[in-house]
């Protein structure tokens, strides 16, 4: 992050958010692709999503995984699964955000519930395709 977004962030509302849904309906790369049209993703992030796919060479971010940017854990990466939340943090000129990037296996409802116990408001992603799943209504 620049520091003019730094600088132009102090004095703004900050609005902490959760995403929620079932596994692979965008969740991540929601958040993602949030990070990287705010400029809220690190250069080196970036870098290091790009050669993980072997892509480093393409500026682009609509060619690369923007999930990867909210995993964490070496586990995550590996399985292309969300286990644990991950808080990422962008601004735009109206407004700050701290976003939770949600699990959205059965087994890690735990860890939905944690990230949604600080947030002020919700996301829930349903995707179009595969409507809503039982674990979008837990």
């Amino acid at each position: 992050m620049t520091e003019l977004n730094i600088a132009m962030t102090k004095e703004i509302e900050l609005l902490r958010l959760v995403t929620v849904g079932s596994v692979d309906d965008g969740k991540s790369t929601l958040i993602g692709r949030l990070l990287v049209d705010t400029k809220g993703a690190f250069e080196d992030q970036l870098l290091a999503v790009r050669k993980k796919k072997g892509t480093e060479h393409i500026a682009s971010a609509s060619e690369i995984d923007l999930a990867m940017l909210t995993d964490g854990l070496s586990a995550e990466r590996e399985q292309g699964i969300t286990i644990d939340v991950a808080y990422r943090y962008f601004a735009t000129p109206k407004r700050k955000f701290i976003m939770a990037d949600c699990p959205g296996h059965e087994q890690y409802t735990r860890n939905m519930v944690t990230g949604a116990s600080t947030a002020s408001a919700a996301i829930i992603l349903i995707d179009a395709r595969s409507g809503v799943m039982p674990q979008t209504k837990r």
